[in-house]
């Protein structure tokens, strides 16, 4: 049972950890939303911008600095984005899970610490992850829910590129069923939830003029800035998972806070579970 001053270190059923996702997400929403802002933002902004000005083309040259565009916003999404965003949201998260206070601030500094390291590691399941698509598909699958816990391998142990693939394999495996049923989940529900704003913005403006078409691009940036945090949230929340069904990670994180309360009976109690 769980105690007032002590989060709850135990195995987690799927529909408990998505229950803990959402709670978790909702009551450190503007830790989360800052965190997000700052890794995503500008980027859009910048996007934003370029967009604009391209608008109305229609020569073959328009088209191809369209498609440029594209490609510069995946490389700059895939390689200082995501990285960011992730990094320090599953550091945050984590901290708060374990009860220990975290800014965003300190977050992400964390994340830009790890970047490199995020980055690369990434980039090599992605092109593992590519290669077994290319292959027969089903080692595509695989290979991206091994590699799904790679980000808190790196930001909670500290973990360099390689082995964060291998450390996240390991926690992955038998527990596939798992991950793939939480990314599933999780990823539905972000699809519809923007598809929904996104209609909404459709039928609202006139997305044939540029304004218009601005505008709704900027509400759907704002809809992925505001939900991809519940999907990390549910990443760090199933890295504990496994970490306790496998490492008996509960019962460490119980041991240290008791000893921390023994030998500082003036220290802080861990926080609850939201």
């Amino acid at each position: 049972m769980d105690s007032p001053a002590m989060p709850r270190f135990e195995a987690m059923t799927f529909g408990a950890l998505l229950d803990r996702a959402f709670r978790l997400y909702a009551n450190n929403f503007a830790l989360l939303l800052g965190i997000t802002a700052v890794a995503y933002v500008p980027l859009y902004a910048l996007i934003l911008v370029i967009h604009a000005s391209l608008t109305g083309g229609v020569s073959a040259t328009a088209s191809l600095s369209a498609l440029v565009v594209q490609v510069m916003f995946i490389i700059l999404w895939a390689s200082i984005a995501l990285p960011i965003s992730t990094g320090a949201a599953t550091f945050a998260i984590s901290e708060r899970y374990l009860g220990n206070p975290v800014t965003s601030a300190e977050a992400l500094h964390h994340a830009l610490k790890n970047l490199w390291t995020m980055s690369i590691a990434q980039l090599s399941a992605g092109v593992r992850i590519m290669i077994g698509f290319i292959l027969l598909i089903v080692p595509g699958i695989l290979w991206s829910l091994s590699y799904a816990l790679i980000i808190p391998a790196v930001m909670v142990e500290g973990l360099k590129a390689g082995p964060s693939l291998k450390r996240s394999a390991e926690l992955a495996k038998g527990h596939r069923g798992k991950v793939f049923a939480i990314m599933v989940v999780i990823n539905l529900l972000v699809i519809l939830l923007s598809s929904g704003v996104g209609s909404i913005a459709k039928l609202a403006l006139d997305v044939e003029s540029t304004g218009g078409a601005i505008f709704a691009n900027a509400i759907d940036n704002s809809v992925t800035i505001l939900l991809t945090p519940l999907g990390i949230v549910a990443n760090i929340l199933l890295y504990y998972d496994l970490r306790i069904r496998k490492e008996g990670f509960d019962l460490e994180m119980l041991s240290r806070s008791f000893g921390t309360a023994s030998a500082n009976p003036g220290a802080p109690a861990l926080a609850s579970d939201p």
